[in-house]
Order: C-alpha cells, then structure tokens, then sequence
C-alpha cells in the first residue's frame, strides 16, 4: 500500500474522545473568527464582514488543521505498521442501487423533517435567537444563503460527523454507539436547542444510513435538500415568523392529516431502505 492510493483522510479514523476534540476546536474557532468579524466591522467596515458563507468557512479553519495535523500523522503510521485506511465514501446500495437509494432516502428525510418538527415548535424561541435565524434565512443574499447553508453545511458537516467522526468510531465501536455520538456530536455543534434536537434525530437517520452504504454523497444530499427546503421556504413565505411550523400555518384537520400521511410515507421508506441496503457486518457487532 502506497500513499498514493488513497486520500488522506481515509487514514485518519478518530474515536469518539478525539472526536470530540474536533467539535470543541470547531464551537471554539467559531467563537474566535466571529470575535474577528465583529473587530473588522468596526475597523473596516464592508460587506464581505456580512457574508454568512465567510463566517461560517472561517469556523472551520482551526478543526481543518487540526485534522491535516492528525491525518497525516496517521498516514504515516499506518503505512510503517501496514494499516489498511477506510475509504471516507465507498458506495454500495445493493439491490436499491443509486437511484432508488438516493430517491428512497429523500423520501424518508423529508417525510422525517415533518415527523420531528413538533419536538421544536413547543420551544418558545428567544427574540436573540430568531435574530440570528432571519439573518442567516432572510436577511442575507441569496446567493450568501445558498452558499453557506444549501452548500457549504452539507459538505463541510457531514464530511466531519459522518466521514471522518462516525468512520473512525466505527472502527472502535459498535455500529449504534458510532452512530449515535456522531449524531450528538452533530447536535452539540449547533449550540441552540430549536437546531440541535431535529439535527440529533436527523444525524441518526444519516448515519444509519451512512453505515449501511458507505456513501457520503447521500447524507449530503439530504443535508443539501433539508437546509434548501428550509432556505426556499423562508424565502417564498417572508410573512411567515421564522419560529413557525406546519401546525402554526395548517388548519388543524389539514395538519393532522398531513402528519399521518408523513409518519406512514416514513415508515414505508424505512421498511424499503432496511430491506434492500447492504446489510453489514463488522467484528464490533
């Protein structure tokens, strides 16, 4: 085994201790660079300081090297101990194959997004909060909008807590322990109850489904379409309080009725996605 057979994180497999580190050096540089944005304001006020997509690339400066660091270290030792790496995406869909997985699983993620969203709606939500959320929604270009958080989220967050986080766990734990402390930790790194409770629950459904086909490409796509179907319907419907959910904006009967009919799609999804993903196996289990 050479190098050049592989990327670099494929040799970088952290546990759930190290893990942690990562997220804390994350909440951590985003404290830091967003006392640096809020310095530049004043001292050299322009709208490059007002872009969401710079604050939040700036967030993960410090886990970024402290991952090369790590990861390359790694690389070294595993090639002098002869350590096989993992490959961060490695795709198998069994009898489903890329469509059907991709397809079944966006079923399942937007049916799972109406399912959850009561455990957040009964929070009343601070006026310090929804500030924060109508500026990173409404009040930003679009295009900033896009960018951070249709794009640059997805890629950047499942890539920690699935491709790096959950794969090195894996190797360590039992599957549904690695999949529950890369949804915690995917949770904890959203600082505020009205994201982390639904992101907790989502993480489990990515990483399950992470498992079981080892592709990365699919929980970012449904990162991609869950925060764009946030971002598409803060945009269509700017009246709508940003706090709002289905159960505000339905009648009642209407809201019941679109309920069920989600809870019964997601079960459907699920039984079809059980039922035809690789099954693995590993010597945690």
């Amino acid at each position: 085994m050479t190098r050049n057979h592989h990327r670099i994180l494929d040799w970088y497999r952290p546990g759930t201790g190290e893990s942690w580190v990562i997220a804390l050096t994350m909440v951590i540089g985003g404290l830091i660079f967003g006392l640096f944005i809020g310095l530049m304001k004043k001292i050299a006020p322009g709208p490059i300081w007002d872009a969401q997509s710079i604050s939040y690339i700036l967030t993960f400066v410090l886990p970024v090297i402290f991952i090369a660091i790590r990861a390359n270290a790694a690389r070294d030792s595993a090639i002098m101990t002869g350590d096989e790496p993992s490959a961060v995406n490695a795709p198998a869909f069994g009898r489903l194959g890329a469509f059907g997985a991709f397809a079944v699983a966006g079923i399942a993620m937007l049916a799972l997004s109406v399912v959850i969203e009561p455990t957040t709606t009964f929070i009343p939500m601070p006026d310090s909060i929804k500030a924060i959320f109508e500026s990173a929604f409404v009040n930003t270009a679009l295009w900033d909008a896009i960018l951070s958080t249709c794009i640059l989220a997805p890629i950047l967050e499942e890539t920690l807590c699935r491709g790096i986080m959950m794969r090195g766990m894996l190797r360590r734990s039992a599957p549904w322990k690695a999949i529950f402390w890369s949804a915690f930790i995917f949770a904890f790194i959203h600082l505020n109850p009205w994201q982390s409770i639904p992101a907790f629950i989502i993480g489990i459904l990515f990483g399950w489904l992470y498992y079981r086909t080892g592709c990365l490409w699919l929980t970012i796509f449904l990162h991609c379409l869950n925060n764009s179907l946030s971002t598409l319907l803060t945009r269509l419907f700017p009246d709508i309080g940003i706090d709002d959910g289905l159960i505000d904006i339905l009648p009642k009967e209407t809201y019941i009725v679109v309920y069920i009919a989600c809870f019964v799609l997601l079960c459907a999804a699920l039984f079809i996605l059980n039922k035809y993903l690789p099954k693995k196996k590993t010597s945690n289990e």
